[in-house]
């Protein structure tokens, strides 16, 4: 029910051409709205005039003639060339030379409408998923407001504080590396900052594919039985040289063929008559404009696609229009090259990124030089803020680490010196020790030496004594 919601919600802005780039323009707008036009014209010649005239016996009443036209033109006709026998055609001979495509016209004119308005809606359903209102984005750039020099600055700043608050949101989800969706994980790529860039890629490719689709079916459902593989060439030329016409290939045939049965007392009898389809002469051009245009279209398309792609994937022309639309305002990037180069390319990988390159892409084709130029400035702005909150970040942890390695050095050397002075407190008393040991040795010796004086003296007092 939302995903329906959604979707219809889409619907009444997809005919606002301020949305949409050029060749979404070209697609979604001026070939949907040609195509329903020539649907109504052909609708009121049908619906509102007289669509096929036949040629009926004559003893057909009014009424019976107006049976036999209405049948003919809701059963279908077929058609033989004039220099054929009717007689001998079998019922697939007249199958295979059935003409039905001219009631369904309108039908299948509208229906390639739709199918023209589809890459858009596509476009606009997914890109709004993303967080930028591109649509929005946008109409306040291409706005007419824009002449007013208050109003153009007040939507500038608009469009920058939007802008930055998208960019910003998905840089938070990568930097914290956060998961919203941890089963189906393909979700996830609406939060990444290449999601609108690869939307609008899909829909590049969507635009091409279905181009190409409406040339087959163009060729094949206005003339399914038909051989040829340049079909509209082949008209072309021959509208163009006037060497063949309807009569001898059978294409939009002005004059068919038509059988019917009537009833008439209790009889069943077979009719063959010969119809005029003046609608197939419209039917004739529609067909020829439409393809010419969709060849050129499909053109236009497949060079706008690699003409968008160099200029998506290649970081120099990014670079130059950035450089050169900062050049234009009153921003002074840097005088030194070098480091103007590197500024800008850390503003274009780290800020803007893909989704934000692409925005302002599709604001310089929507406005004018002068606002491109002052969104690309105060983004630039809002990108030096965060660059200088970033360096002064940096310095600060820059500090705080120099500040904990001295702290860690000089609790290093208390800890060298409180080792030391142990070791030199263990050596002191070490020695001391030894010192007392050594006066104890020699006051040891000293009382040893005493003792063996008197000794002697003792022995030569007896030896007197005897003598």
């Amino acid at each position: 029910g939302m995903f329906a919601f959604r979707i219809l919600h889409t619907v009444p802005y997809s005919n606002e051409p301020a949305a949409n780039d050029v060749i979404a323009k070209l697609h979604s707008f001026i070939t949907a709205n040609v195509l329903i036009g020539a649907a109504l014209v052909i609708s009121f010649r049908q619906f509102g005039g007289k669509p096929i005239d036949c040629m009926v016996p004559t003893d057909f009443t009014p009424s019976w003639t107006q049976y036999a036209e209405t049948y003919c033109w809701s059963q279908e006709t077929y058609w033989v060339p004039f220099t054929s026998v009717v007689a001998g055609l079998t019922d697939a001979d007249k199958a295979e030379k059935k003409v039905s495509y001219y009631q369904w016209m309108p039908f299948f004119l509208l229906f390639e409408a739709a199918c023209f308005k589809v890459p858009c809606l596509i476009w606009k359903y997914f890109a709004s998923q993303s967080g930028m209102r591109i649509g929005e984005i946008l109409r306040l750039s291409s706005s007419d407001t824009n002449g007013v020099p208050e109003v153009k600055k007040s939507n500038v700043e608009a469009l920058g504080v939007h802008l930055n608050g998208a960019l910003r949101f998905h840089k938070i989800l990568n930097h914290r590396k956060l998961i919203p969706h941890k089963i189906l994980r393909f979700l996830n790529v609406k939060y990444s900052t290449y999601y609108v860039t690869l939307i609008y890629f899909i829909a590049k490719i969507a635009f091409l594919l279905n181009i190409g689709v409406q040339i087959k079916m163009l060729e094949k459902c206005v003339l399914p039985h038909s051989d040829e593989d340049h079909l509209a060439v082949k008209t072309w030329k021959m509208l163009v040289q006037g060497n063949e016409t309807w009569k001898e290939n059978g294409m939009f045939p002005r004059v068919t063929l038509c059988d019917f049965e009537t009833r008439d007392m209790g009889n069943v009898q077979t009719h063959t008559i010969q119809c005029l389809l003046l609608m197939n002469v419209f039917t004739e051009k529609i067909f020829l404009i439409l393809w010419t245009w969709y060849m050129t279209l499909a053109a236009f398309t497949a060079l706008n696609i690699v003409s968008w792609s160099w200029s998506m994937m290649s970081e120099t022309s990014q670079l130059h229009f950035l450089v050169s639309h900062l050049d234009m305002s009153d921003v002074t990037i840097d005088k030194n090259k070098m480091n103007q180069a590197e500024k800008v390319t850390r503003f274009l990988s780290l800020y803007l990124g893909s989704d934000g390159m692409l925005v302002l892409f599709l604001v310089s084709q929507h406005s004018d030089v002068v606002f491109t130029s002052e969104l690309v400035a105060n983004l630039w702005n809002s990108f030096n803020l965060v660059e200088q909150q970033r360096m002064a970040l940096k310095k600060m942890n820059q500090f705080v680490e120099l500040q904990q390695k001295m702290m860690n050095s000089s609790n290093q050397e208390i800890d060298a010196a409180a080792i030391e002075m142990t070791r030199v407190k263990r050596a002191l008393s070490v020695e001391k020790m030894e010192n007392g040991m050594k006066k104890f040795d020699d006051s040891s010796s000293d009382e040893s030496k005493v003792s063996q004086m008197s000794k002697r003296k003792k022995s030569k007092q007896q030896n007197k004594t005897n003598s």
